[in-house]
């Protein structure tokens, strides 16, 4: 097999990966929203596979790596592609704590408009990172910094639940619900995060400089 050829199995691994997470990511989202405990279930289900996936992916990077003498470009690209996967599995780990959080409170009283803010905050980190993903396989830098700047909507998101969580922590009907939901936004707030850095990857291909977004 060329150089090329196991450049472009990685890459292809690399989405194939994404379409996992992605799909863990929705179903931990709307388990969450509708306190389905077996979708929960079923999200929990799908980490084996996530974790599989990122570990080929690390496997075969680590083989490249040892047996091909890579020029300035392939490096740049077969390092992307590493670190895009581990933002993957931190996102598919996101949806692993949705799951879980949705098990622990399916019978417990929620208070409704953290709720609905966990799963807008959900929504939006689902967009971001479908959309990070597809400006990364597109080498498109434009498409990567509009996503980036979602995430200024999902940090507005996080500080208003961090005002709004101590007027409800009173009530002690709500206060388990309350908590979960809590840690929730602070994972999903990190969700976001990883979708920023896959942008961040798309930027540094497509012109070999390093951007904070």
């Amino acid at each position: 097999m060329s150089l090329q050829e196991k450049i472009e199995n990685l890459e292809t691994d690399l989405h194939l990966m994404g379409r996992l997470v992605l799909d863990a990511l929705v179903d931990g989202v709307r388990a969450l929203e509708d306190k389905d405990v077996n979708r929960a279930i079923a999200t929990i289900e799908k980490d084996d596979e996530i974790d599989a996936a990122y570990l080929k992916i690390d496997q075969d990077w680590v083989e490249l790596m040892a047996t091909e003498q890579l020029v300035a470009t392939d490096l740049r690209l077969s390092t992307s592609i590493l670190q895009a996967s581990l933002h993957l599995e931190r996102l598919g780990d996101l949806a692993v704590y949705l799951g879980n959080t949705t098990q622990e409170i399916f019978d417990s009283p929620l208070p409704e408009t953290v709720h609905a803010t966990v799963v807008e905050m959900g929504d939006l980190v689902i967009d971001m990172a479908s959309s990070a993903m597809e400006s990364l396989k597109n080498r498109d830098k434009d498409l990567a910094l509009a996503t980036a700047e979602k995430d200024n909507q999902v940090n507005r998101l996080y500080n208003s639940m961090l005002e709004e969580a101590p007027k409800i922590a009173g009530n002690e009907d709500l206060f388990k619900g309350l908590f979960r939901l809590v840690t929730c936004i602070r994972t999903l707030e990190r969700g976001g995060d990883h979708a920023v850095d896959i942008c961040e990857l798309t930027h540094f291909l497509v012109t070999g400089e390093f951007k904070e977004f």
